[in-house]
């Protein structure tokens, strides 16, 4: 049988360059018919049911978590992104596809997210069996049982905090100097998590500027990963040996590198022979079988994660509470009153702020309207499902909508677009319930769960009292109080406010 190349031979150089260019193109345009019609009976944005553009349009936009909502309501709870990809915006099924012993797992998408690749991390990692031994390891450190001195430390990074503001950015009434809240925010929880999880803090709130850049740099990646995690192909050329010169490293001045060499020192130390075992969170890892390279990994997914994520609930929670005057006053009236009552202490207790109503229902209704991770985090099985009543073939990507799913008026109301912590103290119990799971996806589910949830939460309870009871604020710009760019992690910024000591100050 004559060989292409044979063939090749008794025809013209342009004649066998165009058949093969219209080969290919026959060969594209079968596999897009084909993935169409797999998904035929899911509606969605008639050019997502033949190319990608549309969901990584979205994505570089920063506005995927607006569309997947817009999505949604058009469509149905079900519907269809990309060929291969279709959104989730009911919350019950989102649950359940979430679930402990559920058919799904995690899709490829997350190898977009390996911060050393090619080695994974709990962002990165796939398949249940691997990531539930890794969880146990981790699982003692993250729940704050295994970390002496956890609420101190908070407690000291929310006073260096305090002192921040009381030494350069407290107005009065003949000085005004403005500050940006969410930069200034997020200093606070690197240092208190680097404390946490290290024994020493970066000291961004000693220096108070970004250090090495870390912060913009991470910032201006984020939407890059997000499109990356979206293209198999181009995850693994970036991933592979070839590209590695181009992924951050220990030895760059600025950016993740900095970090990466804090983290490898830090780890590094802990593994010598006779090292000291201290009860922080990496003593915790060490303790319980984490491997030296394992606890550089989650080191900084501890930093990335675990800072970012609980500044910018803050910062939601700070900006529609001090815009809105009625809440903001009762709010503070309730952290006054056990104030008055000796029911708190100085600095408050976890406990202590759990006790306080309001406070609770503004937490939660600040990670409602903007959850800090809006990604669409798909799952996939490798068989055929059902959700939403819809077959699902084996093999599909499925997203969930972050928006529909928080904002869904079957379950927190027609009102659901408006911050109202009033919700929660009205619901009755099964209300309230249902409102708590859904809120619970915010930390994700099962045993993709989020670890750092029980430091997170009490990080907000401190933080929140503190700051309101000592300090008023006001938004500089109200037609624009802040920022806001959805790609997939919540980038907050220009949260310009100005901050006075509190004249009834108790």
């Amino acid at each position: 049988m004559p060989s292409l190349l044979t063939f090749s031979e008794t025809v013209s150089r342009p004649a066998f360059w165009g058949l093969v260019a219209c080969l290919f193109t026959v060969h594209i345009a079968i596999s897009r018919v084909r993935g169409w019609y797999r998904l035929r009976h899911i509606k969605g944005p008639w050019s997502a049911a033949w190319t990608d553009l549309w969901l990584i349009s979205k994505t570089r936009q920063g506005s995927l978590f607006e569309d997947l909502g817009d999505v949604c309501k058009q469509y149905g709870s079900i519907a269809r992104i990309a060929p291969n990809y279709i959104v989730c915006g009911d919350a019950e099924e989102v649950r359940r596809m979430w679930g402990v012993r559920s058919q799904f797992d995690r899709a490829p998408w997350y190898k977009g997210f390996r911060l050393d690749p090619p080695r994974d991390c709990t962002l990165s990692m796939r398949g249940g069996d691997v990531h539930a031994m890794l969880r146990s390891k981790l699982a003692p450190g993250y729940s704050g049982k295994d970390v002496e001195g956890l609420h101190e430390s908070i407690d000291a990074g929310i006073a260096r905090f305090i002192t921040l503001i009381e030494d350069k950015y407290l107005s009065t009434t003949t000085k005004y100097r403005p500050v940006d809240f969410a930069r200034k925010a997020q200093y606070m929880t690197l240092d208190i998590i680097s404390k946490i999880a290290f024994g020493e803090s970066f000291g961004f709130m000693d220096r108070d500027e970004d250090l090495y850049d870390y912060i913009s740099t991470v910032e201006s990646s984020i939407p890059m990963m997000q499109m990356v995690a979206l293209i198999p192909w181009l995850i693994n050329l970036l991933q592979s040996f070839f590209c590695k010169a181009l992924m951050p490293s220990e030895r760059d001045a600025v950016g993740l590198g900095p970090i990466m060499a804090i983290a490898k020192r830090v780890v590094g130390q802990r593994y010598i022979p006779n090292a000291v075992d201290r009860k922080d969170m990496l003593g915790s890892f060490v303790r319980h079988g984490l491997g030296q390279q394992e606890a550089e990994g989650e080191s900084l997914v501890q930093i990335i994660a675990g800072s970012d994520t609980t500044a910018t609930v803050l910062r939601t929670v700070m900006v529609h509470v001090v815009t809105n005057p009625t809440i903001y006053m009762r709010l503070q009236a309730e952290i006054d009153s056990a104030v008055a009552g000796q029911l708190v202490s100085t600095p408050i207790t976890d406990l202590k702020a759990k006790e306080l109503p309001l406070l609770q229902a503004c937490i939660k209704e600040g990670f409602r309207m903007w959850p800090p991770i809006s990604g669409i985090m798909p799952r996939i099985s490798d068989r055929d499902a059902v959700i939403c009543g819809i077959r699902i073939p084996a093999g599909t990507n499925v997203a969930w909508s972050a928006r529909a799913v928080m904002r869904s008026e079957s379950v927190f109301g027609i009102d659901a677009d408006v911050f109202l912590p009033d919700r929660w103290l009205r619901a009755n119990e099964n209300q309230r319930q249902v409102m708590e799971n859904t809120i619970d996806l915010c930390f994700g589910q099962g045993r993709w769960g989020c670890l750092g949830r029980p430091i997170a939460c009490i990080e907000l309870n401190k933080m929140i009292v503190e700051l309101l009871r000592r300090f008023d604020f006001s938004v500089i710009n109200m037609e624009r109080p802040i920022r806001n760019s959805f790609f997939g992690v919540l980038i907050q910024s220009e949260l310009n406010m100005r901050i006075s000591r509190r004249d009834d100050l108790t």
